[in-house]
């Protein structure tokens, strides 16, 4: 194994892992805890010249609570971002399904889980250090599709249960890919932020072998947004030929966009993450969520970022690269 290799597995270490036992099967019987004190979006700048992308950076405008999914021992299995008063959205919230990097927490993004739930989607996101299967993201969503149905559920009634989004980061981005191509019934379009080339994906505990994480793009029947860098760690792990071949494979409708620089600075492989993390967000959440808010809730300001003659997306010069189909 060359240095370089050795290197960008110490730094991704991509995910390949089954189920938790039990705990498809055991999905209904999950509870949800609500936690003190609601969050407000990220306070991001919204950039100018480009409207779509201005208006779907900064905070949206509902009040954000977080929560958690356990199971029942106690054990926190998924965390929860969702709109802090559903009579307040005016409609019922579409939900997303999200898969984390290799070892990384839900709360290692929630400035962008966050940023979606001020938009009105409800996000769930499981707690494992590895998602990459995509069994945890797809029970994740079902679970929630259940609790729209349970009396009593803060849930109940207020989710929009045919509009569901799988998305994930790196790991969490295959993860994604796979709930969405093994559940096309329930997963209705996918975002994935630094989709791995298929080299990373091999055998782990979680995974007996590399075929259980293996995704494969090009069998997705749901529209997709692949998000990239021209990131010098990225241009390992997943760079833009490697996103750019994903998006050439697939037969649906499709976008590409690889972000260059993100609050002053180059976006690369963790950029998603939060500062504190050494992240650097920003510049990302605006197509993200218009990506969401055109797919899940048919917005037509959101989806000139991606339809038309001129696509903001590909005008945007903060994404060269990017491509649409």
């Amino acid at each position: 194994m060359t240095n370089i290799r050795r290197a960008a597995k110490a730094a991704f270490r991509v995910g390949r892992q089954t189920a938790v036992n039990g705990r498809r099967a055991g999905v209904t019987a999950l509870s949800a805890a609500l936690l003190l004190g609601p969050l407000t979006g990220i306070a991001a700048a919204a950039p100018a010249g480009y409207p779509v992308q201005a208006a779907y950076t900064p905070a949206g405008p509902y009040a954000v609570t977080t929560g958690v999914v356990t199971n029942t021992s106690g054990q926190v299995i998924d965390d929860l971002y969702y709109p802090g008063s559903y009579p307040a959205l005016g409609f019922k919230s579409p939900i997303v399904t999200w898969g984390d990097g290799t070892n990384a927490t839900p709360a290692m993004v929630s400035v962008l889980l966050s940023h979606l739930a001020s938009y009105g989607f409800t996000v769930i996101a499981p707690t494992l250090a590895n998602t990459g299967s995509g069994n945890e993201i797809d029970a994740a969503a079902h679970y929630l599709v259940a609790q729209d149905s349970v009396p009593g559920s803060v849930f109940a009634g207020h989710l929009d249960v045919s509009e569901v989004a799988a998305a994930g980061a790196s790991q969490g981005a295959g993860g994604a890919v796979r709930a969405a191509t093994n559940d096309p019934g329930l997963i209705k379009t996918v975002l994935t932020f630094s989709l791995p080339n298929t080299f990373w994906v091999g055998a782990n505990p979680d995974c007996p072998t590399a075929a259980d994480c293996m995704f494969n793009p090009a069998a997705l029947t749901q529209p997709v947004f692949f998000i990239s860098t021209h990131g010098p760690l990225d241009s390992i792990i997943a760079s833009p030929a490697t996103e750019k071949a994903f998006f050439a494979s697939t037969t649906v409708h499709a976008a590409l966009g690889i972000i260059r620089n993100s609050d002053g600075r180059a976006v690369d492989h963790n950029s998603v993450q939060n500062p504190v993390y050494g992240g650097n967000p920003d510049g990302e959440l605006g197509y993200a969520t218009a990506w969401l808010e055109y797919h899940l809730r048919h917005s037509t300001t959101a989806a000139a970022a991606f339809t038309g003659t001129h696509p903001e997306l590909l005008s945007n010069s903060n994404w060269p690269g990017s491509a649409r189909k």
